[in-house]
This record gives C-alpha cells, sequence and structure tokens, in this order.
C-alpha cells in the first residue's frame, strides 16, 4: 500500500503544471507566427488578404518594406489593378456647367461603412478652392494650420511629396504646384506630364495626366500632383477591382456636372476592423454623390479635414496630424 502511495505522488510530480514552461511555449508561438505570417500572407493562396496587407503597407511612408520583400512587377499587380491605365484620356471639361457662384453654401456628410469612416463636404461654389504651401523651406505645415492662416471655411491635405528617408516631414512637394495662376514649385520640365488635382480659373475640376503648359492653356490656377489611378473621367468608372491599392486612409476630391465639388477623407488602420477604403470604395462615393470627374490626393498618415475650425476626421499620424507641403482649402465668404 505504501508504495502504491509513493508511486501516485511520483506521478503527481512528474505531471505538475509548470507556469514557467507555458510561458515559453506561448512566447515560441508568437514568435514563430510573428516570423512566418508575412511569408504566408505574402507567398501564400490567400490573394485577397495579401492585396490588403500589401496596399496598406505600400501607401504608408514605409513602402520600402513591401520592396524588399516583392518584384515591382508583382507590387504593380496587387496594388495597380484597374480597368484602365490611360490616365491621359482628357475628360471634356465642357460638361461641366457652373451654376453656383457666389453660393456660400456647404453640406457636410458622414460617412460609415463597415471597414471605414469619413466625412464628405459638398462645396457649392468651385472657384472658392485655392491651394496653401508650407511657408518653411524644411518642412511642411500642418492642413489645419495652412487653413486657419488663411481664415479657410475648409480645407484637406494636398498631393504627394518626396520623403527624404522616410522621415515624413513633408518638406518637398513631388511634381508641380500652381497656386493664384502662379507655378510656385515643379520638379519638372512643363512638358512633362504628372497625375494632377487642377482647377480653372472659372472653377472646372481637371484630373488625370498633364503637364504645366497644357494646364496653362485651360486656365488653370490651382493643381497639385498624386498618383494614378483617376477615379472618375466623364462620369466613367476608371476602377473595377475592389481591393484596388488596399485599405488605407484615403483623400479625394471629385466635381459633380453643375461644379459643386466634392472633397473626401476616410479614417483608417483604428483597429482590425476598420482598416481603411479601397481606391474603389472612394470612386463608388464619390460616384453615387453625382461625380463625373474625380482624381484621388495624399493618404494614409496624411488624410486630414478641416472644417469651420477644427480637425473633424481622425488623422493617424501619432500627434494627431502629419506635416504636409499642400493642402486644398475652401476660401472665406467675399465681402
Amino acid at each position: 500500500m505504501a508504495k502504491h502511495e509513493r508511486k501516485h505522488k511520483h506521478n503527481e510530480q512528474k505531471h505538475k503544471f509548470s507556469f514557467k514552461k507555458f510561458i515559453a511555449f506561448i512566447l515560441y508561438i508568437i514568435f514563430f507566427i510573428a516570423i512566418t505570417s508575412p511569408f504566408y500572407v505574402l507567398y501564400g493562396p490567400f490573394q485577397n488578404v495579401k492585396k490588403t496587407l500589401v496596399g496598406m503597407v505600400w501607401g504608408s511612408r514605409h513602402r520600402y518594406l513591401v520592396e524588399m520583400v516583392l518584384s515591382k512587377d508583382k507590387i504593380q499587380s496587387l496594388v495597380g489593378n484597374t480597368k484602365s491605365t490611360d490616365t491621359k484620356a482628357d475628360e471634356d471639361i465642357d460638361k461641366i456647367n457652373v451654376q453656383h457662384k457666389n453660393d456660400t453654401e456647404i453640406i457636410k456628410y458622414e460617412i460609415s461603412d463597415k471597414k471605414f469612416d469619413g466625412y464628405l463636404l459638398e462645396i457649392k461654389d468651385p472657384t472658392r478652392i485655392k491651394i496653401a504651401y508650407t511657408k518653411y523651406s524644411d518642412r511642411g505645415q500642418k492642413t489645419s494650420e495652412m487653413a486657419k492662416e488663411r481664415n479657410a471655411v475648409a480645407a484637406v491635405n494636398g498631393g504627394s511629396f518626396v520623403d527624404k528617408n522616410y522621415a515624413g516631414v513633408g518638406s518637398t512637394p513631388g511634381g508641380f504646384v500652381i497656386s493664384n495662376g502662379q507655378v510656385i514649385y515643379k520638379d519638372c520640365d512643363e512638358d512633362t506630364p504628372s497625375n494632377v488635382i487642377a482647377f480653372t480659373k472659372e472653377g472646372k475640376l481637371i484630373v488625370g495626366d498633364h503637364s504645366i503648359n497644357e494646364l496653362k492653356a485651360h486656365n488653370v490656377t490651382e493643381a497639385v500632383c498624386f498618383l494614378a489611378p483617376t477615379l472618375i473621367i466623364d462620369g466613367k468608372k476608371q476602377i473595377d477591382d475592389p481591393q484596388c491599392d488596399g485599405a488605407n486612409p484615403r483623400t479625394a476630391v471629385g466635381q459633380k456636372a453643375d461644379g459643386t465639388v466634392l472633397l473626401l477623407v476616410t479614417d483608417g488602420r483604428k483597429s482590425l476592423v476598420k482598416l481603411g477604403a479601397s481606391l474603389y470604395d472612394l470612386q463608388r462615393i464619390l460616384y453615387d454623390h453625382g461625380a463625373i470627374n474625380a482624381g484621388r490626393l495624399d493618404g494614409g498618415y496624411s488624410s486630414t479635414m478641416y472644417y469651420e475650425g477644427e480637425v473633424i476626421n481622425s488623422p493617424n499620424e501619432w500627434d494627431g496630424e502629419r506635416t504636409v507641403p499642400t493642402a486644398l482649402y475652401v476660401e472665406p465668404e467675399k465681402q
């Protein structure tokens, strides 16, 4: 009997739970998943997950991480799948009939989707849209700062910028910038096309690939550059891939046939559910609100909307807003 009891106690000691071993096992699993998951996603069979992940990173300041593991052709196939790559297609701006000059009305819409939240502003008078440029030579400014300095009613972040050393300070624009009819910055000659968001003196939006000289011929007074693809041209949607460019915070501009300008900002990267909008999502929202021409601006950490004295969306930058070189703003009412 005593021998049996000793054997039983020995078995209990042998199978006694070890908290340290349990923690070590959990840490091993976490480490294993952290190391293998990116490779499984990038090289595994889950195409939609792959597009979402690559698009999110590609739309951030850390796109170099994608370039380290994927070829340019593979990246393009994942983030650049559009129905039309011809962003040089000329839109017919005569289809825009500006009907609300001197109309001060601005309508705000809240956008709620299972993947993102956002805001859309309708500005009736398109001639109130102007381009702001950072006052600093070595860094950008927050969208809200540029807006307040100009007594703007509303503003969104602007075009692309050159991110030297991935610092994200927004000091140098990409392409060119036109403000109040003057070319205030350019890193290319005036015959080289760039993808643009531009407004003529009459308030008509021009999108797609255009050179400075082409825009001058159309009497453009405000313009910034960003990346293709264009979202809508002459009422025709340009993107048919729902995952195009992944899920990210976004900023975009559109225009209705009556000249009304649509400013759209969507948030993202807030949770595993609210990751953000794809370019297809932007296209859908703007099209549903009547846009016949539309293009995108800088997104990700830059996406910011300012309205009536405050930032109304939730920018993803750690301190609230990223500094950027340019912004689109709505000038105050004309007295």
